[in-house]
């Protein structure tokens, strides 16, 4: 029976999230601000932690920030009512695992939950392997065989997305999801485009794509 901890200062969201998680099974507990969060993670052990952006005491970037940095390990789902790329990559590169945008579906939260969990546990996520490809998520930089990579920034956050879901399938609309404002109408030939660009930059001639096509379904990065 995993633990879960939410950390959310609206009541409602986090008793909604609490009560629904319980129906499922889930041991779950409760803080409402950054400063007991971080408190509460010196002393107890999760499974996996629901974190807010924006937070009383301290912002979840900082909650993020200072629980990775004393070697927290436990994945961590970043909740948040800004849908800007930018915000999202902060998120991220602050050392959450995924993240969901406000409102959202409390069975995509599960579902998101879940494949957390499916992970097996590691140091924190600063550097992303997979094959003889290296992303450090601090520097921004990309290596290839221990040679660096010249990618656009959509580019490596495309990159970026698909190696923290190492494994995974992501359809068109996740990627869309993952990179672009709900509002900005991005077309599935978008996400083509700068795939194909991707790979070109990634792959070897001589071998097949580290980025998998899964017909009918969507993407993925598995090693050779």
């Amino acid at each position: 029976m995993s633990r879960i901890l939410i950390i959310e200062d609206e009541d409602g969201l986090s008793g909604a999230i609490q009560e629904w998680l319980e129906d499922e099974q889930y041991v779950v507990s409760v803080v409402n601000n950054g400063l007991s969060a971080v408190t509460n993670l010196q002393s107890e052990s999760y499974e996996a932690i629901v974190l807010d952006l924006m937070l009383p005491g301290m912002s979840g970037i900082e909650v993020c920030k200072a629980y990775r940095t004393s070697g927290g390990t436990t994945p961590i789902l970043m909740l948040t009512a800004k849908n800007t790329i930018a915000s999202k990559e902060e998120g991220l590169d602050s050392g959450a695992d995924d993240y969901l945008t406000k409102p959202f579906d409390l069975r995509e939260l599960s579902a998101r939950l879940r494949a957390l969990l499916r992970r097996p546990r590691t140091q924190p996520l600063l550097i992303l392997e997979a094959g003889n490809l290296k992303l450090d998520t601090t520097s921004r930089t990309v290596t290839k065989a221990g040679k660096p990579l010249r990618l656009l920034p959509k580019e490596f956050m495309l990159l970026e997305v698909l190696m923290r879901h190492y494994g995974q399938v992501l359809s068109t609309e996740d990627l869309i999801n993952h990179l672009w404002s709900p509002a900005s109408e991005i077309a599935p030939d978008t996400v083509r485009s700068h795939l194909k660009s991707l790979r070109k930059k990634i792959d070897d001639t001589s071998e097949s794509s580290l980025i998998k096509t899964v017909h009918g379904m969507g993407y993925m990065i598995e090693a050779h």
